[in-house]
Formats: C-alpha cells, sequence, structure tokens
C-alpha cells in the first residue's frame, strides 16, 4: 500500500486506482485539486471528473498523458463536461422549480454517462482496474450524492464525502420547501457513506449528530496552504506587479481621481511600479517604494455569498474620511477572479466617486497568482457561510504568504481568524472602513526615505507574525485525510478477498 508522504520508489507502491468528482469546474476547486495531487504523489492513479472551465494547476498538469515523459505511463485521468446552462429559467422565480428540475436531471445524464463512458480502468499492475474509492466533494449535493451512492453500490468501490458545506443550506431560504426536501435528502444518503472529511470541527460535530456519521469514520481536514503560496521577495513582487500597472493605472484614469501621480506605462521590468523601484546600485534589485500606496486584495468568485457591496462601501467611507483627514494614504484595492455577478459590480464601482483610493478589478494568471497575493499588505474575504459550518480556504492562501486577513465574521470563522491576534473581523462597511484606516495609517506618516515593506508595520507586522509557520496541506494530508481513505481502502480489499474466496 502506498505511503501518503509521496517519498516512496514507485516500485515499491501497492497503487490504487482513486476517483475524484466534483460538480464544478476543476480549475476552480483548489482543494479537490490538491487532494489529486497528494494521491498522485503517494503513487495512485487518479480519474478526475467535473466540469470543463479554467486549467489545472501546474503541479498536476505533468500527471496527464500530454505532460509525461515518454515511455512512462501517466498516472491522472481527466474527464470534463460543459455544465448546464439555461439562464432564463433561474432568472425568472415563476420557473425556479422546472429549472430545478431541468437542473437535476440533466446533470445526472451527464454525470453518469461520463462515467459510464469516458471513466476508463486504470492498468495496475498488468490488470484492468476500475475506481475502487471515490472521493466527492459535498456541495452541490444534488444530485452527485445520490449518483455517487448508486455507482459505490454498482461498481464495489467505497465512497468518502468531503464537505466543503451542507449542500441544502445553499439553497436560498425563501423556499422552504426545497431546503426541507435537501436536508432530508443529506440525511438519508450520508450514512451510505465509508468516511467523510470536514473543513470545520463545528462541521464534524454537526454531521455526528444530525446526518448519523460515525465519528470513527470522520476526521476533521482543514484548508492548508500548499508550498506555492509562501513569502516572495520583493523582486519577485516587482516583477508580478509590473504586469498590472497599466490594469491598475487604467482604473485610476476611469476613477477621474487626481489625487495620483502620473506613472509611466511600463515599457520593461526595469522601472517602477506603484509599488516597487529599483534598489540604487543594485542593477536588476528592487525595493518598497518610498511613499507607496497600500495594496489590499480581495480574491472573489463574484457569487451571492460574498457580498462585495460591503468592501465598496466601506472603501467609500475610508476615501472620504482620507479626503476629510487630509491624510496623504492612498489605497490600491484589487479585486481578483471571476464569476457571474463581476460585470454588475465593475458598474456600481464605475458609478462612484473615488479621490485616494482606486478599485481595480483584475484577472491574476494562476502561475502568478500566489506572487500576487504575496504583494499586499492585507487581504479581505467576504465569504458568509450559508450554515455557518464551513471556512474559506481563500483565507489560508493569504496566510500561507504571511499576509494578515480582515474577514467577515461569522460563526465558527474564530477556527481560523481570531480578532486582532492574527488579522481582523468586521461585520458592516463602517467598521471594516475603520480598520483599514487603523492599519495602514503607518503609510500616510512614513517619512519620504523610508521604504515599507508589505504588511512590515504597525498591527499588521503583529498579525504577521501570528500566521508564520502555518501547517502545510503536504503536512497535514497524511495525517487527517489519508487514515479515512486508508481505512475505506483496507475495508474494499477485505471486501474483494472475501469475494474471490468465496467464488473459488
Amino acid at each position: 500500500m502506498a505511503s501518503p508522504s509521496g517519498d516512496n520508489d514507485e516500485d515499491s507502491v501497492v497503487p490504487t486506482h482513486f476517483m475524484v468528482v466534483v460538480l464544478g469546474d476543476l480549475g476552480r476547486s483548489p482543494r479537490m485539486q490538491y487532494h489529486v495531487l497528494s494521491l498522485l504523489q503517494a503513487g495512485h492513479f487518479v480519474t478526475f471528473v467535473g466540469y470543463t472551465g479554467e486549467s489545472l494547476i501546474p503541479s498536476l498538469q505533468k500527471y496527464t498523458p500530454e505532460g509525461v515523459k515518454a515511455k512512462r505511463q501517466h498516472m491522472l485521468q481527466v474527464v470534463r463536461f460543459p455544465a448546464p446552462k439555461i439562464v432564463f429559467l433561474r432568472s425568472q422565480p415563476i420557473f425556479l422549480p422546472l429549472y430545478f428540475l431541468w437542473r437535476t436531471i440533466s446533470l445526472w445524464v451527464l454525470l453518469c454517462s461520463s462515467l459510464v463512458l469516458f471513466v476508463k480502468p486504470a492498468s495496475l499492475q498488468s490488470k484492468k482496474v476500475y475506481p475502487q474509492i471515490i472521493l466527492m466533494q459535498n456541495p452541490p449535493a444534488i444530485p452527485v450524492l445520490m449518483t455517487m451512492v448508486l455507482y459505490k453500490f454498482w461498481t464495489g468501490a467505497k465512497l468518502i464525502i468531503d464537505w466543503h458545506n451542507l449542500g441544502y443550506s445553499m439553497i436560498d431560504k425563501q423556499y422552504t420547501t426545497f431546503r426541507s426536501w435537501g436536508r432530508l435528502y443529506e440525511q438519508l444518503l450520508a450514512p451510505f457513506a465509508d468516511g467523510h472529511l470536514t473543513v470545520t470541527k463545528a462541521m464534524q460535530v454537526f454531521l455526528k449528530a444530525d446526518l448519523r456519521v460515525e465519528s470513527e469514520n470522520c476526521s476533521v481536514l482543514y484548508d492548508c496552504p500548499p508550498s506555492i503560496f509562501r513569502l516572495r521577495t520583493i523582486t519577485e513582487q516587482h516583477q508580478v506587479m509590473a504586469k498590472h500597472h497599466d490594469s491598475i493605472m487604467q482604473a485610476i484614469k476611469d476613477s477621474g481621481s487626481t489625487s495620483w501621480p502620473e506613472f509611466t506605462t511600463l515599457a520593461d521590468n526595469t522601472k517602477a511600479s506603484f509599488f516597487t523601484e529599483p534598489l540604487p546600485g543594485r542593477p536588476g534589485r528592487f525595493q518598497p517604494r518610498a511613499q507607496r500606496p497600500a495594496l489590499i486584495v480581495s480574491s472573489t468568485s463574484w457569487t451571492p455569498d460574498e457580498d462585495m457591496s460591503v468592501l465598496i462601501d466601506a472603501l467609500q467611507l475610508a476615501d472620504k474620511l482620507i479626503q476629510e483627514t487630509k491624510s496623504s494614504l492612498r489605497i490600491v484595492c484589487a479585486i481578483t477572479g471571476k464569476g457571474r455577478l463581476k460585470e454588475h459590480y465593475k458598474k456600481v464601482i464605475a458609478s462612484k466617486t473615488w479621490n485616494s483610493v482606486v478599485v481595480a478589478t483584475l484577472w491574476i494568471d494562476p502561475v502568478d497568482y500566489p506572487t500576487f497575493l504575496a504583494c499586499a499588505d492585507a487581504g479581505i474575504s467576504l465569504h458568509t457561510s450559508t450554515s455557518g459550518l464551513d471556512l474559506p480556504i481563500k483565507i489560508l492562501d493569504y496566510f500561507g504568504c504571511e499576509v494578515p486577513v480582515c474577514a467577515y465574521r461569522f460563526p465558527c470563522l474564530n477556527e481560523l481568524v481570531q480578532d486582532d491576534v492574527n488579522g481582523r473581523t468586521f461585520e458592516k462597511p463602517d467598521e471594516l472602513s475603520t480598520i483599514l484606516l487603523d492599519l495602514l495609517e503607518p503609510l500616510a506618516s512614513a517619512k519620504s526615505n523610508q521604504h515599507l515593506g508589505n504588511h512590515s508595520f504597525g498591527a499588521l507586522q503583529r498579525y504577521s507574525r501570528q500566521v508564520q509557520g502555518q501547517l502545510l496541506w503536504s503536512e497535514n494530508w497524511p495525517t487527517n485525510a489519508w487514515p479515512v481513505l486508508e481505512k475505506a481502502l483496507d475495508e474494499h480489499t477485505e471486501t474483494a478477498t472475501t469475494g474471490k474466496s468465496k467464488t473459488e
């Protein structure tokens, strides 16, 4: 059996065929991609099933047929299918029951056809082996949970559920009947799984009490940053920020503000950016720019569970206070990501008057994303848990880069962010506005010859020290995820052996 450490000689590993299922865009499912990577590093074969969309992280691409070296068998099979779309039904409340029915049936057909037609057996030890262990993300629960339970009984595979949230909690509260059905659906089907992983202790307690999940088969697997999220040198930061200099300049021009100096558009990576400048006498090296603006970053999927109006209103209040107090503080807020509400909020941002604050909506290439986060003075999380039991994985990305976070307050957030210990928490725009001005004030009072690095001052420096040495995914996964998978694998092996002996 393969050790989860990934340090084994491949010839000594007894490989297993795992199937990881996400009813979502695989490229935008970081936690499940990290699961896949851990399994591959341990020497197993993985089939990864989900929607088409963004590219997989570079660490996974080398395991695909296109990425492996010649004469070496690939270990990753990716099965992707398009998400069904029928937007006009979703936008009309009267058609919502029809939308839910259509979406459930269409997803079930797409998922089943993909499982039957495109999930191929792996060649393991000269045998053709179909998936032995299924690891599925929940939510969404409908129809994937029932489909995976049926697939389990059809193939004899073992099923592990990775609970990111509760599926029924994501149904709008005004649809009480749908929420009740969704809750009953998860209550009935969850006990059929052979193991469970949760993102918080609060969710583990809930599953045991409400969904009748056996405690010995349920483990808390906190999200942890992979090693790509780490501190970066100023020179590395400059190279990434230089790529987005023009986008920030355009945001300033669009705002009509005259409070910003006119930076020359960068022609190469040798000139100063908003946040960095050449280090005198050290060609190719950079330092934090004197009297630079602050950089705050909010990573979002532009979905309803992240109310971006809280951040926009807070920045408006901060901008007004900066003008009233005649402070020299300037703030760049970079909002990254893609999603269906992005265009709506871009219009909201454009409708506001900005002076000492600029808001830039950016798309950061996945290769540059970890370094971009490391450039921030502070991260902003607007995640509001529909169940009160999950935590935003994006906060861990910031923490991996030792960047403190201001996070929207909700139940169980204190499992990750403790107010005024490793970050700040808030609920209302005026609260966030005050927090940001207090945290970033040292930049306004810095002398002309001071070169303050990101989050290297005041309370931000203290918070940053508290998030140093974060447990990495590669350290957490073997301890808290692998034992659940290993137990299911042992049970599968025992069942297969018993069944074989009975037929002989």
